[in-house]
């Protein structure tokens, strides 16, 4: 029998002066998965990732259910149950204050421990990180990119949150860095038990990390399941298509690699019916016209729980791409 998720996401959205950027997202999340929200830029994966933590840029309005053990996911949840890593851990960093002291606050303002506790467990973080505990009483500008974004894990997860959203958190970093940085990431959630919403736009980080997958295109959910299962059959176009642009063996010898052709719609122009319409090769009339709901392969209609380990979802008009 499915438990009951950690993370329940009901209509989501999220608006700027009456446009919404994020369309009524709906998803699931179980205590210790890995869920991969993946799309181009522009498709609301960051928004969501800090909607969720009720973080939405200033002048955005936000509804929608964001439920954490059924109850709404409030400001008192940062920190102790949920936890952020953003993009660039100079944001996240004062620039003013060693990074040991920085992750001893954030130990004490939730365990209360004493300053010399909170000083052990943030140099204890540090090193479970690989940053060695000497380097707890250097500033984040004496810190490489990698060694700062290794440090801003430590912070997130040193009083062991049940939830731990990142938001891109290797972009700045070389593909190296980046896959040692993910793999700590990885690492200090699974020890710690914490489940991990990904925002990231590179299907090989997803394949190896990632339970399940939500992709996203304009700020509404296109199809969600299990990674293996979506990267192998993807049930929507546009997953089909942004699988079509992977670089193979032979495609890395040419000078161009695929596209998606045409580009994805303005939150405020977005087409009649399906918004992955204009861009698609299987788009009929009825896509054009008439916007489709997400769906299972039962049919029409989200049934209650369908979000959870091994349900798959698609909001497609065609019936399942059997002809793509």
């Amino acid at each position: 029998m499915r438990s009951d998720p950690l993370l329940s996401v009901r209509d989501l959205r999220v608006g700027f002066g009456g446009v919404e950027a994020v369309r009524g997202l709906s998803f699931d999340v179980q205590a210790g998965e890995v869920l991969a929200l993946v799309g181009e830029s522009g498709a609301g994966k960051s928004l969501t990732a800090r909607a969720l933590l009720g973080m939405a840029p200033r002048g955005g309005a936000v509804s929608g259910d964001v439920l954490l053990h059924g109850q709404p996911v409030t400001p008192a949840h940062r920190g102790r149950h949920i936890a952020y890593v953003p993009q660039d851990a100079l944001s996240a960093l004062s620039p003013v204050h060693p990074v040991g002291d920085q992750i001893a606050l954030a130990v004490r303002s939730v365990q209360g421990l004493s300053k010399s506790e909170a000083r052990a467990r943030a140099e204890a973080a540090l090193e479970q990180v690989g940053v060695p505990a000497t380097r707890s009483t250097a500033h984040p500008h004496e810190l490489s990119g990698g060694m700062r974004q290794r440090a801003v894990i430590a912070m997130a997860t040193v009083n062991a949150p049940e939830l731990v959203v990142a938001d891109e958190p290797t972009t700045a970093l070389d593909p190296e860095t980046q896959d040692q940085v993910l793999g700590v990431l990885a690492e200090r959630c699974a020890a710690t038990g914490a489940a991990l919403v990904l925002v990231t736009h590179d299907l090989g980080v997803v394949r190896a990390h990632a339970d399940r997958m939500a992709v996203m295109y304009a700020g509404l959910l296109a199809e969600q399941g299990p990674v293996e299962q979506v990267l192998e059959r993807p049930l929507a176009p546009y997953t089909a298509a942004l699988l079509a642009c992977l670089p193979s063996g032979e495609q890395r010898r040419k000078t161009r690699l695929p596209v998606i052709p045409g580009r994805p719609p303005a939150p405020g122009a977005l087409p009649a019916g399906c918004a992955f319409a204009p861009r698609c090769a299987h788009a009929t009339t009825r896509c054009r016209t008439e916007r489709p709901e997400p769906r299972g392969p039962d049919g029409p209609g989200r049934a209650p729980g369908f979000h959870g380990p091994g349900g798959r979802e698609v909001a497609c008009h065609l019936d399942l791409l059997e002809t793509v």
